[in-house]
């Protein structure tokens, strides 16, 4: 069983580990881009699932927005003076607001060029103001070819950043750093781009910290505010681990897990309004007090879809792109990050998952492996939202469910092609010979058979009928061979029913085994149960044929137990599943034994020590059979102790037994008077009347003094 089990393993190992490698490769390079995009769909169901929206919108970040309500009272945006600008700059400026972030491209006004100089002292002039820009990628066909430097006078050295040679050539590379007029940016504390890039299908769940332009390194514009409120002086990166890493003024860091294009997955607190928005109107008008913005940082920006700044999110399908930005400023500054799985840990994951797959489903059966397999979509799905919200670990579930799915076809394709053409096999061999629940049990572990040939302790049980040969010479053949055919169909289907194997017919005699293909501790009980009950369908078809006028037919039954060899033998070309060995010849030998002693079923010893509790027995003799040195003890098996006997019989076994041993210890009259009185309470007694002419002749001819007990039998 051992080995079985090793040998399993084995092969679920090695259908694991196919699986791990094809889905690898199929989810990772092949058709990447597709799977991908599922995977992040998953990743949007979880998310949903595991993001609680905040009971009262935050107000760390606090956004002002250009929203309906300032359009319909300042009119239309792109002709606001920039005094509204200026008085909001100078209205945060003095409610002591830690930072501000524009949200907003500032493009010159050519015609009142005295508003933007204006405008931009007041940046300057508060000192806490964050500019926005953007880059975009080049595009001939439109006369926008890439800019190969920074726009002219713009001081670039105040917000970008440096970070090590290894990180700067995995970032994303742009052509065309917007706008084109550096007033704005140079006066501001510090500006960053506003770029967000979708996933293929549209999603907003990722952003990249750092962009490269004329291999200069510039930050996002939330990650600018973000190192402004952390006091950020330095920015290094651990390769290893795939982090980027935020130093402070104490030497304190903050680990933000990146990919290899270093964009980190942004961790949405809500849908929209999680934070605090106040209009811009009613902060222009001073509608809110000065307090409320104390220490607080700000945003400026539009939640209008006319601003073209509404993005897809995994939360909800238009999401203000400065609401992004806050969620963004808050996880940095809280370093709540949701984890990635770089290409090597993904690739160990998919290999150990798919090989414990493949270990666990190469052991059931089909029906089983199915219900199993669904257990392992469920769990998976499961486990993958739980390490989402408990550890803020993007699990990729789409390998391991397609493992699941392929691991499942291997092996299933592996049982079909091999273990299902093996059972087939059995059950061609099988089907005509043993029960169902047998064959059911040969293919739940067909490797419990071997066909060449084993070792097996068991059972053997022979059946004639009594003058068969004198009964076919009279009857027409027609009329015989129905009559055979009822009396084995009647056999068989007792032997079938109690586990027993149909080894062959020979004319009228039958041959069965108990205790394989499969072996069975209870073969010897199993057989003496079935030779009690063919001869109860005997007499139930006897009772038939007497009203059909067919003849009545007796019946002769040998069973013993013992080591036998158990297996395939015959020719290359045609064979038979069968048993052979001493035990079996024994077996034979005590059918043919009833008739000597006038009985209808005789057990051998070893069937006797295993059986003896449970059936009603008696002793016959110490029997030398033909061809055998050493005698064996037998026994006639008469009923079940289930099924107590009469009064009478009882008696009639009691004397018998005691005349019985006073047979071996040479006692001849004591013996024949416990065989008379035996006699008297059942006439037609085989064995007492057998034993009492042999007391009789040995009262006159006693044996040698060497005499054991032993009769011989001088026939088959």
């Amino acid at each position: 069983m051992v080995n079985i089990i090793r040998k399993k393993l084995v092969r679920g190992l090695l259908a694991g580990v196919v699986t791990g490698i094809l889905v690898w490769l199929v989810t990772q390079f092949i058709f990447d881009q597709f799977f991908f995009r599922i995977e992040s769909q998953t990743y949007d169901w979880r998310l949903r699932r595991v993001v609680e929206p905040p009971p009262n919108p935050l107000e760390d970040v606090i956004i002002i927005d250009i929203d309906e309500r300032s359009i319909q009272k300042l009119g239309s945006y792109f002709h606001w003076p920039r005094e509204y600008w200026i008085k909001l700059v100078n209205y945060l400026s003095e409610a002591n607001v830690t930072i501000v972030g524009t949200d907003v491209i500032f493009d010159p006004n050519p015609r009142h060029p005295e508003e933007d100089q204006a405008f931009q002292k007041a940046i300057s002039d508060a000192g806490n103001v964050c500019l926005a820009f953007y880059f975009s990628q080049a595009d001939p066909d439109r006369y926008r070819s890439p800019m190969v430097n920074e726009p002219d006078n713009l001081n670039y050295q105040n917000f970008m950043v440096q970070i090590p040679d290894e990180l700067l050539g995995k970032i994303i590379s742009q052509d065309r750093f917007e706008p084109n007029y550096p007033g704005f940016l140079n006066s501001g504390l510090t500006a960053g781009y506003v770029n967000m890039f979708s996933d293929p299908d549209g999603v907003l769940r990722r952003i990249p910290l750092l962009l490269r332009f004329n291999q200069h390194t510039y930050a996002a514009f939330s990650l600018q505010i973000a190192m402004k409120l952390k006091q950020i002086e330095k920015i290094s990166y651990d390769e290893e681990d795939s982090r980027l890493l935020l130093q402070d003024q104490v030497g304190k860091l903050i680990r933000i897990p990146i990919d290899r294009f270093g964009q980190m997955l942004i961790d949405y607190n809500g849908p929209f309004k999680s934070f605090r928005y106040i209009s811009f109107y009613d902060v222009l008008m001073g509608f809110v007090q000065t307090e409320f913005f104390e220490n607080k940082t700000v945003l400026v920006g539009s939640s209008l879809p006319a601003f073209y700044d509404l993005r897809t999110t995994p939360l909800q399908p238009a999401f203000p792109g400065v609401e992004v930005n806050a969620n963004i400023i808050h996880q940095i500054v809280n370093e709540k990050f949701f984890e990635l799985l770089n290409a090597w840990q993904t690739f160990l994951l998919i290999m150990i998952f798919a090989t414990f797959v493949g270990m666990v489903l190469i052991f059931p059966r089909p029906i089983g492996s199915i219900i199993i397999t669904i257990l392992f979509v469920i769990i998976t799905l499961m486990v993958g939202l739980i390490i989402l919200e408990q550890f803020s670990l993007w699990l990729p579930i789409i390998p391991l469910l397609l493992s699941v799915v392929v691991a499942f076809a291997i092996t299933y394709v592996y049982r079909y092609l091999f273990e299902e053409r093996d059972k087939r096999q059995i059950r061609k061999i099988f089907s005509h010979y043993v029960s169902s629940s047998v064959v059911d049990e040969l293919l739940k572990n067909p490797e419990e058979v071997k066909l060449g040939g084993e070792k097996k302790f068991c059972t053997v049980l022979f059946s004639d009928i009594v003058g068969f040969t004198t009964l076919a010479e009279s009857m027409e053949p027609a009329k015989l061979v129905h009559l055979l055919n009822d009396y084995l169909t009647s056999m068989t289907n007792v032997i079938l029913k109690h586990n027993g194997m149909l080894d062959k017919y020979e004319g009228d005699a039958i041959m069965a085994v108990f205790g394989a293909p499969v072996e069975h501790p209870e073969s010897p009980e199993q057989a003496c149960y079935a030779a009690l009950e063919m001869y109860k369908q005997l007499d139930i078809l006897r009772e038939f044929w007497k009203k059909t006028g067919r003849p009545h037919l007796q019946m002769r039954i040998g069973v013993n137990s013992g080591d036998m060899i158990v297996g395939n033998m015959g020719s290359e070309t045609r064979f038979d599943y069968t048993v052979v060995g001493d035990a079996v010849n024994l077996a034979s030998r005590l059918e043919g034994a009833n008739a000597i002693y006038g009985t209808r079923i005789i057990i051998g010893e070893q069937t006797f020590d295993k059986v003896q509790k449970k059936f009603l027995t008696r002793p016959l003799d110490l029997l030398r059979v033909k061809g055998k040195k050493n005698p064996v003890r037998v026994y006639e098996l008469m009923a079940p102790e289930i099924e107590p006997p009469s009064e009478e019989i009882k008696q009639m076994i009691l004397e018998y037994k005691r005349g019985f041993k006073e047979y071996l210890l040479r006692n001849w009259s004591e013996a024949i008077q416990y065989f008379e009185k035996a006699y008297q309470l059942n006439k037609s007694d085989g064995p007492t009347e057998l034993y009492l002419e042999r007391c009789r002749e040995f009262s006159v001819n006693p044996p040698s003094k060497d005499w054991d007990g032993v009769y011989v039998m001088k026939s088959k």
